[in-house]
């Protein structure tokens, strides 16, 4: 199983700001506090240290692990999902 599959299993909801530059993915325990803009860009929370980067996405966004593999997470249809790569 790769860290993305792993820590999306453990994904329970996400929150995006109307701006796109600020993202809460919330798990079964704790969150993981995404910020991406011209002042700051910073990964804070559970899970921070498997992240090897990340983008805000319109509508979600896409997590990449220190193993290589990507989650994104979107909402399709007002529902959340996660696809693999």
């Amino acid at each position: 199983m790769t860290q993305a599959e792993a820590f999306g299993r453990r994904v329970r909801r996400l929150a995006l700001n109307r701006q796109g530059t600020e993202a809460q993915v919330f798990l079964e325990e704790g969150f993981l506090y995404l910020r991406s803009d011209g002042f700051a860009r910073f990964a804070q929370g559970e899970g921070e240290e498997t992240l090897m980067g990340f983008a805000l996405l319109r509508g979600g966004v896409e997590l990449r692990f220190r193993d290589g593999s990507v989650l994104r997470l979107l909402y399709r249809l007002g529902r959340l999902k996660a696809y693999f790569s």
